[in-house]
């Protein structure tokens, strides 16, 4: 992929710019940004996507989805469909997961944790093929961590994307499920048959061995379906570098992926909005979304002399 500095970007989103906390904790400090800083300082605020905590979409999946002109509510973004470039036929992304369920609550155990070699994921493709062929779900390895599964089926799941859905408790409501009761319980059958499939599996069977967490679900992400073609804003970029690797478990690791932000996205944006351009800085937190916009005029001179530490304010308000 190439790095946004030889793109044209106009609007970076920021995922993970405050992460998840517990109550009353303070939020990891941030270094010297100075890219960012001055960004902030020549920004208003345009607009803010607020979501519960247990919601079926998170802010920033949102913000993703306006910045690109994606159609659908919370936890009814057509994702897969999108990023595949299918048009008319209703698809979804299919994620080997693990469900944990302990005494209070249930987890998603995601991609990053799980570690699925390429071999076993196309392994356990094949053997839900059939499955899944039988409620006329066509399926296609794409990653590891991603199958593209195409059928009617799944035109009106609603489901948290699982990088989200892996940050929360569980509850029946933010589970994949179809709101019309047949399909549900068409829906509720298939999981329950790829559930018990992958529980003998012989890829199971070695993970566990291994003392590693077993494929005993598929999580249905990003199901939907576009009735024209909708090609990715090549002005829009994402900077996933705070919900990855160390960025989430380390101090350190945070403020790292903080500054190559700063240096790699933030830079080609300032320099941007310097030249006129109408830029966009979206912040996504926990709870929201906020976009920032140019400024003009006399709130723009006052601001710029007087925002102070600006970047931490939004934070805390993520």
């Amino acid at each position: 992929m190439p790095s946004s500095s030889s793109l044209a970007i106009r609007h970076l989103l920021i995922p993970g710019a405050a992460p998840q906390t517990d109550a009353g904790a303070a939020l990891p400090p941030l270094p010297a940004l100075p890219n960012l800083q001055a960004l902030v300082r020549q920004l208003r605020v345009a607009d803010t996507i607020t979501c519960d905590a247990d919601g079926a979409a998170h802010p920033h999946e949102l913000a993703a989805a306006r910045a690109n002109g994606l159609p659908g509510d919370a936890g009814r973004i057509p994702w897969a469909a999108f990023e595949s470039g299918t048009v008319g036929t209703p698809c979804a992304w299919l994620r080997p997961v693990h469900i944990q369920i302990g005494m209070d609550s249930v987890q998603l155990i995601g991609a990053d944790e799980m570690a699925l070699a390429d071999a076993d994921s196309q392994a356990l493709a094949a053997a839900c093929s059939p499955l899944l062929a039988h409620e006329g779900i066509t399926v296609a390895h794409a990653l590891p961590a991603a199958w593209l599964a195409r059928g009617e089926l799944l035109r009106h799941v609603v489901a948290p994307g699982a990088a989200h859905a892996a940050g929360q408790p569980l509850t029946r409501a933010s589970l994949p499920h179809d709101p019309n009761p047949e399909r549900q319980r068409r829906l509720a059958r298939l999981q329950s048959e790829l559930e018990m499939l992958l529980a003998t599996h012989p890829v199971n069977a070695a993970r566990e061995a291994a003392r590693q967490w077993p494929v005993n679900m598929l999580w249905i992400d990003g199901a939907g379906a576009l009735d024209a073609p909708l090609p990715p804003r090549p002005d829009v970029w994402v900077a996933p570098h705070l919900c990855r690797g160390d960025a989430a478990r380390t101090a350190r690791g945070h403020a790292a992926a903080w500054q190559a932000i700063d240096a790699e996205h933030a830079a080609p944006l300032l320099a941007a909005l310097r030249a006129g351009q109408p830029v966009k800085l979206t912040l996504s937190g926990p709870r929201r979304a906020i976009t920032l916009a140019p400024a003009a005029g006399l709130w723009h001179r006052v601001s710029s002399l007087f925002a102070g530490d600006r970047l931490q304010s939004l934070r805390d308000q993520l």
